[in-house]
């Protein structure tokens, strides 16, 4: 019976390290992100590429960080609630990023904004949020099943 107690602390404890990973994963990826819509406004900006570029930039370097952000906070979220709540975290996290892609985009489209720019942002920020998360999640090392408390391996 320890052992199974055991094996659901040694999940948890393992998927909280893959959500802190996450997290110091995603922050740079936020940074780098950030400092391409920089030079993307700033330069495009200057050549009349991007239109009102003092105002996408804040815009897109929102949106951006949000997203990262909502990313590790669902899964977070998911590695700490039980497996009874599982799905509904997915699904919150999904139509949680739905809707700040569509906040972003249309509110940005609403303030003239260059929504090329806020849009690929968005993009490149769900697909790096996607790969970290996925290759995060794959490296943790945890039990694909866990017994049932008080059931015996030994069925003979």
């Amino acid at each position: 019976m320890s052992g199974v107690s055991e094996s659901g602390s040694a999940n948890t404890r393992t998927l909280r390290e893959a959500s802190a990973r996450l997290r110091r994963i995603l922050t740079v990826a936020a940074v780098v992100l950030v400092v391409g819509e920089a030079l993307w406004c700033l330069i495009g900006g200057a050549r009349g590429a991007v239109a009102r570029p003092l105002g996408t930039l804040p815009a897109a370097v929102g949106s951006t960080t949000v997203l990262l952000a909502a990313t590790w906070w669902f899964l977070d979220r998911m590695v700490r609630s039980g497996m009874g709540v599982l799905v509904v975290w997915m699904a919150g996290g999904y139509l949680g990023k739905v809707a700040i892609l569509a906040v972003a985009l249309l509110g940005g489209r609403a303030l003239g904004l260059d929504i090329r720019v806020i849009g690929l942002s968005l993009i490149a920020a769900i697909l790096v949020g996607m790969l970290a998360e996925a290759t995060v999640l794959a490296q943790a090392r945890i039990l694909a099943v866990e017994p049932m408390r008080g059931d015996s391996t030994d069925r003979s």
